[in-house]
């Protein structure tokens, strides 16, 4: 089969229009329908100019003509507050995987800009799972006594220790006694010290580990930590980045926490949220809407304060 054939395939052509019935676009379909292919390729497709292995691509449309379209349609589920979206369950699943690994391989990344909904998932997965979350800060880069310290306040370990041996064994003994689950944001601010200990808590207990990070981040703590980095992620389950915000996000969460909200133009909202801040600026936006103001007004006001924020930072 060559790339021309594969675009007038009748699957081909019968996803396509199922696509077209949606009005969404390419990205957004593909995460609707559980695309393999990426959103690219099924571009490419649909052109007749895909240069992979056609067959395969086939197999995927066909996989992705089973997949109900209508998803966007249903009552999203929203448990405390927060609405379940794609990225959120499948971080809770890895985490539910992690929690029952008999090895060490007990460790979840989550990685997204700014506003990409990283703190959402932790409040998820910490009320799910009844896990604590300690925030760390760019002091912990500094000081590995100073890390363990304030590790150990933030997980409730007390201890005056004279050492950071002393204050290891007092934490990892703790954990042993008392394993849990960990959350760990802001996490690019581990020196080499301290991740090798984050690899000492997974060997040594069972506590499972959830760390957040965004992207840049995750990339300097790869090249400024050789060595450490990649033998903490070999303990990794899964590593989980964050899309950007389709309009089946939008959609779920105008449903779930503003049902009494009618979208007009949600374009707007989609598109600044996908310039700044993600689904943060989706909820600012809701909220002032919800206050009275129209969506282009509500909009307006919320690229405002971004870029006074912007401006001042």
């Amino acid at each position: 089969m060559d790339k021309y054939t594969l675009s007038q395939h009748p699957d081909v052509l019968a996803l396509a229009s199922n696509q077209a019935a949606t009005g969404l676009n390419d990205a957004d379909f593909c995460r609707r329908v559980k695309f393999t292919l990426s959103p690219s390729s099924w571009g490419k497709v649909k052109k007749g100019t895909y240069s992979g292995n056609c067959h395969n691509a086939l197999a995927a449309v066909q996989a992705a003509l089973d997949a109900d379209i209508t998803a966007a349609d249903q009552v999203p589920v929203v448990d405390g507050g927060i609405v379940l979206l794609d990225h959120i369950q499948v971080a809770a699943d890895a985490v539910a995987a992690a929690r029952i690994a008999q090895d060490e391989h007990r460790l979840v990344l989550v990685v997204a800009p700014a506003g990409g909904g990283k703190t959402y998932t932790a409040r998820y997965i910490a009320a799910k799972y009844s896990g604590q979350i300690v925030n760390a800060s760019p002091s912990w880069a500094k000081s590995y006594m100073h890390t363990l310290r304030e590790l150990a306040r933030g997980l409730g370990i007390g201890g005056d220790w004279r050492s950071a041996g002393d204050a290891e064994r007092a934490i990892i003994q703790a954990l042993a006694l008392s394993p849990r689950l960990i959350i760990i944001d802001e996490a690019n601010h581990f020196s080499r010290d301290s991740l090798n200990f984050l690899k000492t808590i997974l060997n040594e207990t069972k506590c499972c580990l959830v760390l957040l990070t965004i992207p840049n981040h995750l990339a300097s703590m790869a090249a400024d930590c050789r060595d450490e980095f990649p033998q903490l992620l070999r303990r990794s389950v899964a590593i989980i980045h964050i899309p950007p915000v389709c309009m089946d996000d939008l959609t779920a969460i105008q449903r779930g926490l503003y049902p009494h909200l009618s979208l007009t133009d949600p374009v707007q909202i989609y598109n600044l949220a996908n310039t700044n801040h993600r689904l943060d600026t989706v909820t600012r936006v809701l909220d002032e809407i919800d206050a009275g103001k129209d969506v282009a007004a509500a909009v307006k006001s919320v690229r405002n304060q971004i870029t006074a924020v912007l401006k001042t930072a």
